[in-house]
């Protein structure tokens, strides 16, 4: 944890955008349309043969965004480049982040009705 109190204000930052990807997925957990159920799997026929719940589908994202957090604030200098300082690595996950958000904005989008397509 000593790099993680060097780069505090980075890993603030990506605390504050996985807590708004967990915001936005528990706003929307419950707002899916077709009784909560999402198709993952397609057969031959280009038909949904696997389902999975909503609430499933919501959480996964922010999940996935609340471990990488956790593995950048556990051991950053694992992953960052070779000769890179691990200092850098909060700042560039930053961009993973917002990535993540934004993808959890468009499935709200979506679960709340307000796609125009």
């Amino acid at each position: 944890m000593k790099t993680f109190m060097r780069n505090r204000p980075a890993a603030v930052v990506n605390a504050f955008l996985v807590a708004a990807v967990f915001a936005v997925a528990f706003w929307t957990i419950d707002r899916l349309p077709g009784a909560g159920q999402v198709a993952i799997h397609w057969g031959p026929d280009n038909r949904p043969d696997a389902w999975i719940g909503g609430a499933a589908v919501q959480l996964v994202n922010p999940i996935v965004a609340l471990v990488i957090w956790f593995l950048m604030c556990a051991a950053p200098q694992r992953f960052a480049a070779p000769g890179k300082s691990p200092d850098t690595v909060h700042a560039r996950l930053s961009v993973v982040f917002q990535i993540q958000l934004a993808v959890q904005l468009l499935i709200a989008i979506y679960a709340l009705g307000w796609s125009p397509f």
